[in-house]
């Protein structure tokens, strides 16, 4: 017996074996690929995936969507055989999927980053490899995965439309891209915030403000949809539909990564140069303005003269918006950014206003908006020469013209006296506090409602100037007075005073600020010690070897 074969285990067939080692294939692709994923995209989807929030809102998603869709179909009736009712069943999913990707999504990244702040956990993450950049990207990384599961739990829904004709594919896929890219935005806006302060009370002020933020979002875009699908038909076949759209596009594209990088600023060491990238970022969205608003001004409408007053308004509130949060900016400069400042005098001239600082970042604002004004007064004086004969629309006039120049020199002058202000204040106030950005941009509203809600309350409580118009004590309010100087043709009566006093009162400001301007201009590059210098050289790649000689040299 002892000779005798051991019974061996029946192996299975061929085909079984071959669908296990495809399968032990696929698992060692997916787990090298897990590996290779953003660790902090790991840990949020996790966590979310895990939520009460998430498990909350995907089961109400699904609940909706299948209510709304039997109440949809018994509204409809025996319409939804031969009728045109796809529209009608679009906006109720709209409506659903909408408040999952505009409220909930955003809001979740906004605590997910807050929540790290408030415990005192992002210490943790930031002793780890993991870079600022990385963790910002992973969590914005895990919102785009939740708005993919949404998106695809209520996606047969919305094929359901299609099939109820009255809607076309096109427009499904038009709107629901800009659905996606709304909440990515908003997305990163919420995980900006998030970044502001660490204290919980302002926490808590924070959050309340971003979900009625979120809130508002989310009816307009309720609005806006709603338009589309009922009111006015979206002109896929026009080439200035497109035009628009991509514009819209670039202009999103390029907020977006500003935000980006401002979040990523907010959480990066604040020995690091956390500014020259934020700057660099702004020039280009002014010259995508630029370059964008020169085509639509060709291609639509170059002879509106309320065109070009548009233009001016939208690129002068970019740079102020800009130059507020750049107020925030602490005046002193490390020694790690000064490593890098330019040496030659050329460099100095021109890339001195991208260090950090507050005085820089006024004086990088007032020069974007000096450029606006002239691109945008340059744009209406060549069509008003040469209006009908160069361009397709109507020449302006000589009056017109001149208001569009004059729009654009007060507009800078508000720039420079609202942000010169606000920046004494800030100086001042540094004295005894430490002032932020978020405290930099609570002091420009301040100012704002002051000089702009201040002045018509006295005017309405003073009995010689209740019944007039525009006075002298409007100079303070950039509201009124732009708006009626791009509403007429021409300088309006009794505002001839701003032509001499908002110029006084600017370079008055500017004068002030002089002293801070030079402080911060006087930086000059420093070596780096010996210690820094030699751990670099350990730390960087060793040369490439020389290449061998060749026999024909």
């Amino acid at each position: 017996m002892s000779g005798l074969a051991e019974p061996t285990a029946a192996q299975p067939p061929p085909a079984r074996r071959r669908v296990a080692r495809w399968w032990a294939t696929a698992e060692s692709l997916l787990e090298r690929a897990g590996d290779r994923l953003n660790p902090i995209l790991v840990k949020e989807a996790r966590q979310a995936l895990k939520s009460r929030l998430f498990v909350v809102t995907f089961g109400l998603l699904l609940i909706c969507a299948w209510g709304g869709t039997i109440v949809g179909l018994a509204i409809i009736g025996p319409e939804a055989a031969f009728g045109f009712r796809g529209s009608t069943m679009f906006a109720v999913y709209f409506v659903i999927l909408a408040f999952a990707l505009l409220v909930i999504v955003p809001f979740g990244a906004f605590r997910s980053l807050a929540v790290e702040q408030e415990d005192r956990t992002y210490e943790l993450l930031s002793i780890t490899a993991l870079g600022p950049a990385q963790i910002i990207r992973g969590k914005l990384t895990s919102a785009l995965l939740q708005m993919l599961i949404y998106l695809s739990a209520i996606s047969p829904c919305l094929g359901f439309t299609y099939l109820l004709r009255g809607i076309d594919f096109v427009t499904i896929l038009y709107i629901l891209g800009w659905l996606v890219l709304a909440s990515l935005g908003l997305s990163a806006i919420a995980l900006l915030l998030g970044t502001l302060t660490e204290q919980r009370q302002l926490q808590v002020i924070l959050s309340v403000m971003t979900i009625v933020g979120l809130l508002f979002a989310f009816g307009v875009a309720i609005s806006v949809a709603m338009i589309v699908l009922f009111e006015e038909a979206l002109p896929f076949s026009e080439p200035q539909f497109w035009t628009t759209s991509g514009a819209l596009l670039s202009v999103y594209l390029s907020y977006l990564v500003l935000i980006y990088l401002a979040a990523v600023s907010r959480i990066t060491f604040a020995s690091q140069n956390r500014s020259t990238p934020l700057r660099i970022v702004m020039v280009v969205q002014h010259m995508l303005f630029t370059g964008w608003l020169a085509v639509l001004a060709i291609v639509v409408q170059i002879g509106d003269p309320d065109f070009y007053a548009f233009c001016m308004i939208i690129l002068v509130l970019h740079w102020y918006a800009m130059g507020s949060v750049m107020l925030g900016e602490s005046p002193e400069l490390s020694l790690r950014a000064r490593r890098r400042l330019p040496q030659s005098f050329l460099g100095r001239v021109f890339f001195t206003w991208f260090n950090p600082g507050p005085a820089t970042g006024y004086v990088f604002a007032l020069c974007g908006t000096l450029a606006s004004a002239a691109m945008t007064a340059a744009g209406a004086a060549v069509v008003g020469n040469l209006g009908g004969v160069v361009v397709r629309g109507a020449r302006l006039s000589a009056d017109r013209v001149f208001g569009v120049f004059l729009l654009g020199v007060l507009s800078l002058c508000y720039v420079a006296f609202y942000l010169g202000v606000a920046l004494l204040l800030i100086r001042l106030l540094r004295r005894w506090a430490r002032i932020d950005v978020l405290g930099a941009t609570l002091i420009q509203v301040v100012l704002v409602l002051v000089g702009c809600g201040l002045p018509p309350v006295i005017q309405a409580m003073s009995l010689p100037w209740r019944s007039q118009g525009w006075t002298v004590l409007q100079a303070t309010n950039f509201f009124w007075t732009l708006s009626d100087l791009a509403a007429g043709q021409r300088l309006p009566p009794g505002m001839e005073q701003t032509v001499w006093l908002l110029p006084a009162m600017a370079l008055a400001v500017f004068v002030l600020n002089l002293r801070g301007i030079l402080r911060e201009v006087e930086y000059v590059r420093v070596a780096k010690p010996t210690r820094v210098a030699e751990e670099d050289a350990a730390l960087a790649p060793p040369p490439p070897p020389p290449p061998r000689p060749s026999p024909w040299d």
